[in-house]
């Protein structure tokens, strides 16, 4: 099953991955570790400005996401210019919290990346103009200097996740009781049967499918026998061991209905971003645990870090700029 990420991740995931230089001398007042030179600020967030030019990104490439290419998107209620700014919070709580945590720990991109950033950058380019190039990256609403900038924070982001995680670093304890007391605990496994909803047209097709396996189940069928013929997430295809997981990791309908079901337990037809699942609840196994408790550590401290970086932006306070109130819907296009 695919995992739920969060929104910039997803966004920058479109893009590429890379690392790069970035310098930490001459920073200007409530400039972030790594930033662009534009020095129009839309709000400022953890003491940080959030510049014009990243804001306009985020915003741009958040209104694609939610729309989806449906033309009729934002003539339905609820759907206006508040929701972009919420997600677009949501995305810049994270980021702004990771340049506190970086700045915090003395955390900066190493002048030896410069180079091979730049032959990324360059890849990047492959046989492009200078204009063909700058034309690319503005479907993505990207300046090149944009561009680098995003790279910087995907980098950054990495260095000070490693760090955090790091046992020298002290930060989270891990060992091998540790992570065993949580999986006990704080996880739960759970397999299911998915029914991908592709487009709009298929959606009721697949909705009487489910409910169709549903009742086929309550009548005391198989589940993994159902699993195998008709459930569309390859990941479980052969594999009885199902998904071990805490909160944070998939799609929020669907583990709230798994942490709520008991051991054993089937739930009603589940929907989520993904489709219409299916779920059971399974017992934790012993065995399974020591045999994959260093990918169990690895969720283990993925979670701990997501929940440094909530407990950082949790005493944020947004300041907008005058103009922050007009932005519409249209206003960056």
């Amino acid at each position: 099953m695919k995992r739920s990420i969060k929104l910039l991740s997803l966004i920058l995931a479109l893009i590429m991955s890379a690392s790069i230089l970035t310098g930490c001398f001459g920073r200007r007042k409530g400039e972030p570790p790594v930033s662009t030179s534009d020095k129009r600020v839309v709000m400022t967030l953890g003491g940080y400005n959030v510049t014009y030019d990243f804001y306009r990104y985020l915003f741009l490439n958040t209104k694609d996401y939610l729309s989806d290419g449906d033309k009729d998107f934002w003539t339905k209620e609820g759907n206006d210019v508040e929701m972009v700014k919420k997600y677009i919070i949501d995305s810049l709580n994270d980021t702004y919290a990771m340049f506190t945590l970086a700045d915090k720990y003395e955390i900066t991109l190493p002048d030896e990346e410069k180079s091979y950033i730049d032959n990324m950058i360059q890849q990047s380019k492959g046989t492009m103009t200078d204009e063909e190039f700058k034309k690319s990256l503005a479907e993505s609403y990207m300046t090149p200097e944009l561009y680098r900038f995003i790279l910087e924070v995907q980098q950054l982001e990495i260095l000070v996740y490693n760090h955090i995680i790091a046992e020298d670093s002290g930060i989270i304890f891990a060992d091998d009781k540790t992570v065993k007391k949580a999986v006990s605990e704080d996880f739960v496994r759970a397999t299911h049967i998915l029914f991908l909803i592709e487009d709009e047209e298929g959606k009721t097709e697949k909705k009487e499918l489910a409910d169709q396996l549903l009742q086929r189940l309550k009548n005391g069928e198989d589940f993994e026998a159902l699993k195998e013929e008709y459930s569309e997430d390859t990941g479980l295809k052969g594999n009885t061991d199902g998904y071990y997981f805490l909160r944070g990791v998939y799609d929020k309908a669907f583990e709230d209905a798994a942490f709520n079901l008991k051991e054993g337990e089937i739930s009603e037809v589940v929907t989520s971003d993904l489709g219409y699942h299916i779920i059971k609840r399974l017992p934790i196994d012993d065995k399974y645990v020591d045999d994959n408790l260093e990918d169990l550590r690895s969720q283990y401290l993925t979670s701990k870090y997501y929940e440094i970086i909530e407990e950082t932006y949790k005493d944020f306070e947004a300041s907008y700029k005058k103009d922050y109130s007009d932005i519409k819907l249209d206003s960056f296009n």
